[in-house]
């Protein structure tokens, strides 16, 4: 039987890069008797991070063989397997034969996932993929937020290799993700405009409620919260860099005040944006 080993990796708060944000890093090297039912794989991750049990997470196999159960499809996963889903649809998940192992990582993120959610995908390893991810996992569990940072643009770049290698084409992806990547990128662009629901509207070349459904059936979020939170990725991104103290920031993007840009802040990430400030300057 082969030997068990969980480790888990996660931030002291959630990390932000680029819109992504990284919530916990399992690395699972599992034997024959490796079973995990949803409830406590979602109390599991709950306990390391408050927001984590509800979110995207992707599984990526590196040797051995596992079933997981979501959404009522069994999915069998070998090496070279990637499968992306929601947690709270998630049943179990164990062994299927002598041993597995492989990465879990939830992560949410405010931009169309353009990879498919509750279906196994075959995408060959990348070049230094066991290194990479093992240094992303380092990174995520760095006591300095740059590093932390770091770790969830590594985890952006290996997710858009994997998807380059998937065969899944640009060309495919529904019309409802065009018009929310196109609102998305105009959005970077000018994070400091107000952009109201009809300037988006707009932009994605549709009505305003049907953009708002367009949003929901894509993100689940409105498209004012993808704004909201966007403008805050922007945020976090420029406090990091320290070139800006707080007020600048909260002026440069539009809030009405530094008091109200810190609340806001904080309620999406967990800290007072003064915090990320500090942290750039030592």
């Amino acid at each position: 039987m082969a030997k068990q080993e969980s480790r888990c990796s996660f931030p002291r708060e959630t990390v932000t890069a680029c819109g992504v944000r990284l919530l916990t890093m399992w690395r699972v090297r599992a034997g024959a008797d490796y079973r995990r039912m949803a409830e406590r794989s979602r109390h599991d991750s709950h306990v390391k991070i408050h927001q984590a049990g509800k979110n995207v997470v992707a599984v990526r196999t590196d040797s051995g063989e596992g079933v997981l159960v979501a959404k009522g499809q069994r999915h069998v996963l070998g090496r070279g397997s990637l499968l992306l889903f929601d947690f709270p649809t998630l049943e179990e998940y164990h062994t299927h034969g002598r041993k597995w192992c492989f990465w879990w990582v939830e992560f949410a993120t405010e931009e169309p996932l353009h990879l498919p959610l509750h279906q196994t995908l075959e995408i060959p390893t990348l070049t230094k993929e066991s290194s990479r991810l093992e240094e992303l996992y380092l990174q995520l569990q760095s006591e300095r937020l740059e590093n932390r940072c770091l770790a969830a643009s590594m985890w952006q770049a290996l997710y858009h290799e994997w998807w380059s290698q998937s065969g899944i084409s640009q060309s495919i992806i529904s019309p409802e993700e065009s018009v929310i990547q196109r609102v998305i990128d105009a959005i970077k662009r000018s994070p400091g405009l107000p952009w109201t629901i009809k300037e988006m509207a707009a932009t994605g070349g549709m009505s305003a409620p049907s953009l708002r459904l367009a949003f929901l059936k894509v993100l689940g979020k409105s498209p004012c919260q993808i704004r909201n939170s966007l403008r805050l990725a922007h945020a976090f991104e420029y406090l990091l860099r320290g070139d800006r103290n707080v007020a600048e920031v909260a002026s440069e993007l539009g809030f009405c005040d530094p008091f109200h840009f810190s609340k806001v802040f904080k309620n999406e990430f967990g800290y007072n944006p003064s915090a990320v400030h500090r942290c750039s300057i030592r």
